[in-house]
């Protein structure tokens, strides 16, 4: 049966069905500084992240070089980073992302602070100026999608000293940016939903019966509004899910076969190759690195 997505009091409450159904993980969940959004906010903003107050001015911090993986979370971030030695932040939006990869931690002596803000995928066309038909494994200044960003709260996170002076900086900004118009489509939604629903184990028909629209009009849609076309939005879920499963069921790792079943892949080399291909790694191999 097709959702309703027409009420505002009904697109409210799709939004927070949407939140509740699903939640998107890095390769480390257990490593990460993630912050959750106010309730308001929570069915767009997956989380806030980044150090929990400024480095110290008396001290500078050192880190140690390592490498991190980085996996497709179908979410999209926008990024500001301060270094108090060259003054000026930088701000950047990083696009979803279809592929894994690393990026090197180096050793960093300056005095270093970071805020994020992490978007739901569906969410983003909410708060951008522009459409997202580019943003597939993109990192660009922010100001190609969020124009005012730098104007409007990036002045503010620079006074700011605490994580929790940030959120409310970042949340008061995003609030202001949900009053105002926005771009959706409400047969979108509905694909969306289902995607989630279904944990990515959708077919074309599936969203063609309960959008009420062609391939081809869907096609379009999702690249406009998310960036990604329908079938590889479903996939991404799907390899969510299946990491999910595996990281918080300890008892399903002995029974693959099951998430085979479950996730119709058509048998386990299918799904491991699949996993790797978004992971870069082995279910296995990626449950020893997140220590689990």
């Amino acid at each position: 049966m097709n959702i309703t997505y027409t009420e505002d009091g009904q697109r409210k409450d799709l939004m927070f069905n949407l939140s509740e159904l699903y939640h998107p993980l890095t390769a480390k969940p257990a490593h990460t500084n993630e912050f959750l959004p106010c309730k308001a906010l929570q069915p767009y903003i997956r989380c806030f992240w980044g150090p929990e107050s400024s480095f110290s001015l008396e001290e500078p911090q050192t880190f140690a070089t390592q490498k991190e993986m980085i996996i497709p979370d179908t979410c999209m971030d926008i990024i500001w980073e301060l270094d108090e030695a060259v003054g000026r932040p930088e701000i950047y939006f990083c696009g979803i992302n279809d592929t894994p990869f690393e990026i090197m931690q180096e050793n960093m002596k300056s005095r270093t602070t970071r805020f994020a803000i992490r978007f739901h995928f569906w969410a983003v066309q909410f708060f951008a100026d522009h459409h997202l038909r580019d943003v597939l494994n993109v990192s660009t200044d922010v100001e190609h999608y969020f124009s005012s960003f730098r104007k409007d709260l990036g002045d503010l996170l620079a006074v700011a000293c605490t994580m929790s002076e940030r959120i409310a900086a970042a949340e008061a900004y995003l609030l202001r940016r949900l009053e105002g118009p926005h771009r959706t489509n409400d047969s979108l939604m509905n694909a969306v939903h289902l995607i989630i629903k279904r944990k990515g184990v959708v077919t074309a028909d599936d969203l063609e019966s309960t959008s009420g629209l062609s391939r081809r009009q869907l096609e379009r849609l999702f690249q406009e509004y998310i960036g990604v076309a329908p079938k590889k939005t479903a996939d991404l879920v799907r390899f969510q899910n299946v990491w999910q499963d595996l990281y918080y069921s300890p008892g399903r790792r002995g029974r693959v076969q099951d998430i085979v079943f479950a996730y119709q892949y058509s048998h386990q080399s299918h799904l491991i190759n699949n996993f790797k291909k978004y992971a870069g790694r082995t279910p296995m191999e990626a449950l020893t690195n997140a220590g689990r």
